[in-house]
């Protein structure tokens, strides 16, 4: 039905709240009509916040849910952080659509007066991350931190560093942005680029899920989602997810990936840059970093693949 009632599933954390409401945005902003009415769906991994994802499960426990509720029909489509995304969706789903990419960088939040420079003349630097790959990376950068597991939302994550709990805490930037965060005036903000610390992939991508039937028909949900999603990020989208569903990286993997668009002399270029696996960060020449043509995705992204690969074959440092 024409601008009938769009039901829009998320989970019910502030974060999910705030992306749910940019989607929202973007709709409105196409269609004024829109009704539109949000679902809050609790997931396995809302539920299970006293221990480690890696205990209970994988990316999959964020939308298992969630998808149960879109493949019956309960709601028409649903927001997801790109990054909490399992290699697989549930059969006759798919990701048709994405909004522009926010900040993808990951960022150290300290107490303010606590400077990265000076944590590193700590004996120890007590960081929370439950995350491989930002402990990977970030202990060359640190080579005194102890990392200690953090689960929660954004806020509940910096209300434990508030209170004295770490010394400091690695977030991604998109997060903390979405929520206003960012320039809290007691606390310090140290963002790492991607030659220092390399994203998740999807990292800072909201992506938005719908079943295959109202994509390949010509049903109002189909039509939003085509006329609202952004071809740019979703071309990033694609090649990152691809790297990550060929490696079968999930929430323990410690592999990072990034593709984005650069100009060189008035020219526009697509790169893409994989981390990962045993040596296999940019360290030492180890990492891999790939560059050609937008119209060149499919092999760039092959490429990266074939990295990849080939360090898992071979034998560990």
């Amino acid at each position: 039905m024409e601008h009938g009632l769009t039901r829009i599933g998320t989970r019910g954390s502030a974060l999910a709240l705030a992306q749910t409401e940019l989607v929202v945005s973007a709709i409105k902003t196409k269609y004024p009509g829109a009704v539109i009415e949000k679902v809050i769906i609790s997931t396995k991994g809302d539920r299970e916040t006293d221990k480690p994802v890696s205990s209970f499960g994988d990316k999959g426990v964020f939308i298992t849910e969630i998808e149960e509720a879109l493949s019956n029909g309960i709601i028409d489509m649903a927001v997801h952080s790109a990054k909490d995304l399992p290699g697989e969706l549930k059969e006759g789903l798919c990701i048709p659509c994405v909004l522009p990419r926010e900040d993808a960088r990951d960022v150290l939040v300290t107490r303010a007066g606590n400077l990265f420079e000076d944590l590193k003349n700590k004996t120890s630097v007590i960081t929370g991350t439950g995350s491989k790959r930002r402990q990977a990376q970030f202990l060359r950068l640190c080579n005194n931190a102890e990392f200690k597991g953090i689960r929660g939302n954004v806020d509940t994550r910096i209300n434990k560093l508030r209170n004295g709990e770490y010394d400091g805490i690695i977030l991604a930037a998109a997060g903390l942005k979405r929520l206003g965060l960012d320039k809290e005036k007691d606390l310090a903000y140290k963002y790492f680029d991607k030659e220092e610390i390399m994203p998740a992939g999807g990292q800072g991508i909201i992506a938005v899920e719908a079943r295959n039937e109202d994509m390949y028909g010509n049903t109002y949900t189909g039509r939003i989602l085509r006329d609202i999603n952004d071809s740019d990020t979703f071309i990033h989208f694609q090649n990152e997810r691809k790297i990550i569903e060929a490696s079968g990286a999930g929430c323990n993997s410690s592999i990072g990936v990034i593709s984005y668009f650069y100009n060189k002399d008035n020219e526009e270029f697509l790169c893409v840059n994989v981390s990962g696996g045993l040596g296999g960060f940019r360290m030492a020449g180890q990492g891999f970093r790939v560059t050609g043509r937008r119209e060149d995705a499919a092999s760039l992204t092959d490429m990266a693949i074939r990295y990849l690969t080939s360090l898992s074959k071979s034998p560990a440092s």
